[in-house]
């Protein structure tokens, strides 16, 4: 019995120390791109990996100059996944940080200068849009990512990769969903989760982007709605949302937001209308409703039900 107890107790300290508990991982440069862009990852992703999965965690609103807890954690959990998270920082957030401007891409400088205009601006990282003064798109980092795992020679065993976010990450990822790339080798499975966003995509031309598919940004400016019809009716998707997630706090309270509800678990609701009324689209979307949860990343991602679809679905 000592024995059982001695090697859990190891195997337990070998985790912690290639991920601790309750710590960041280390950033790095993402190859390939340019401007500077960086993510967190316990190693760099041109040293490669025999894991057959991997997550891209996409940080929230006041995130993109460190990991944090949560990509840590999750790698724990996950066991031999590699968990990706790259940084999409606002230089309101680089400030409050203490983050000296290094020439990273830098997104959402608008937000400080005209907060009157309708819609979001083509520099949100949440939609696709460009880092300030280039043409850099947030979800061109994504597919720069996918192109990395989805290299044999570094990933030779990656069977599938996860595309996760909650709050401004879920709005992210909902987002990408319908007109990111989302181009990986034949063989690998693309899953997709979307959690507890501010507001939701609605396939409305009518509706300004963000909210709709009006005034698009460069990234899927060119796209037809057929094409994005077409994403949404062939990628799975889980949306997820805590039921007691009823609060404004960071809330999205625009208009165009308050048409889906007046708060995220009923906007989140309306989304499932929306969605259930289009049979393809159905097929391809899980909902799920994290009981008793309000607006609570850390919670969420720690849920059995989230890590079992991420590993299984």
């Amino acid at each position: 019995m000592k024995k059982v107890l001695r090697f859990v107790t190891l195997a337990a300290a070998m985790l912690m120390l290639a991920c601790p508990l309750r710590a960041g991982f280390p950033l790095h440069r993402l190859g390939g791109v340019d401007p500077v862009v960086y993510y967190g990852a316990s190693q760099a992703l041109e040293k490669g990996s025999d894991s057959r999965m991997a997550v891209i965690y996409i940080h929230g609103w006041g995130g993109g100059t460190a990991t944090g807890e949560n990509p840590c954690n999750l790698q724990n959990a996950l066991g031999d996944a590699i968990v990706i998270a790259p940084q999409f920082p606002r230089r309101m957030v680089m400030e409050s940080k203490g983050v000296t401007e290094d020439g990273r891409a830098v997104w959402n400088d608008s937000w400080s200068k005209d907060l009157t205009k309708p819609g979001v601006p083509d520099d949100d990282w949440r939609g696709g849009g460009d880092a300030n003064g280039t043409t850099l798109s947030s979800y061109d980092v994504i597919d720069a990512i996918l192109a990395k795992l989805s290299d044999k020679k570094l990933f030779p065993k990656m069977k599938r990769v996860v595309l996760a976010g909650f709050s401004a990450g879920g709005q992210f990822v909902g987002r990408y969903v319908a007109v990111g790339k989302g181009e990986v080798r034949k063989g690998i499975r693309m899953v997709y989760v979307a959690m507890s966003p501010s507001t939701d995509l609605l396939p409305d031309d009518d509706v300004i982007w963000h909210y709709g598919l009006k005034g698009r940004p460069r990234y899927s400016r060119s796209l037809s709605r057929e094409q994005i019809m077409a994403n949404l009716h062939s990628r799975f998707c889980l949306h997820g949302c805590g039921d007691k997630d009823v609060l404004d706090k960071s809330l999205d309270m625009t208009p165009a937001a308050m048409m889906q509800g007046r708060n995220r678990y009923l906007r989140y609701l309306h989304f499932q209308e929306v969605v259930n009324a289009d049979p393809k689209w159905k097929k391809k979307v899980t909902f799920y409703t994290f009981e008793g949860l309000g607006h609570d990343s850390a919670k969420a991602y720690a849920t059995p039900f989230l890590l079992r679809y991420m590993k299984k679905k």
